[in-house]
């Protein structure tokens, strides 16, 4: 059957049916036809469109997260900024610091820094371990250089303490031997972490 035997038998099937079936007809291949655009246009564009929405919402909520916390972050970056750079200069400082404490409260001080090692991280930092031994020394002013130490504003702490008494006597004007492990921490490198 070709294209013309085709339009015939439509014209006929169209002329045998009343005016009132065609127009049912018409609106019923309209309805098909708009289903049809609905479902293979429309509805992928809707849903294209709330999947964007969405991400515009996570977008915003992100933006609303990182204003809220700006300051915060801000904070953390500065105090980030001023331990470093107390790490930075920490191995030049803390030696020099510790004998002038001592000398300043009027005893002498043996301050040996032993070899830096790594840290077990990746922050670049390094141990540092100082003796710090003393003989002879007044309790009273022992006392003052442990609380200036512990008041120093550097990254250092006590690892080992050992105090002996060099006078029989139990007076206030006693003589101690003292010996002090302190740890030290440093950065060798410059580059921002």
């Amino acid at each position: 059957m070709n294209n013309e035997g085709l339009m015939v038998k439509v014209k006929e099937a169209k002329s045998s049916i009343s005016e009132r079936d065609r127009w049912l007809l018409g609106f019923t291949v309209l309805v098909v036809i708009g289903v049809v655009f609905w479902l293979v246009v429309l509805q992928p564009m809707n849903k294209d469109m709330d999947t964007k929405q969405k991400a515009i919402e996570e977008y915003r909520a992100a933006l609303n997260y990182i204003s809220e916390n700006q300051s915060t972050y801000a904070l953390h970056r500065q105090e980030k900024e001023k331990m470093r750079s107390k790490l930075l200069s920490a191995d030049a400082k803390i030696v020099s610091r510790l004998s002038s404490m001592a000398s300043s409260l009027g005893f002498d001080v043996t301050v040996s820094p032993k070899d830096a090692h790594k840290t077990n991280d990746d922050s670049g930092a390094e141990e540092q371990e100082i003796e710090v031994t003393f003989k002879g020394v007044d309790y009273d002013k022992f006392l003052e250089y442990i609380i200036q130490i512990h008041k120093l504003d550097m990254p250092i702490y006590m690892r080992h303490l050992t105090v002996n008494r060099t006078s029989n006597n139990s007076t206030a004007d006693t003589k101690l031997t003292v010996s002090i492990t302190l740890m030290s921490y440093r950065l060798r490198e410059q580059n921002a972490t």
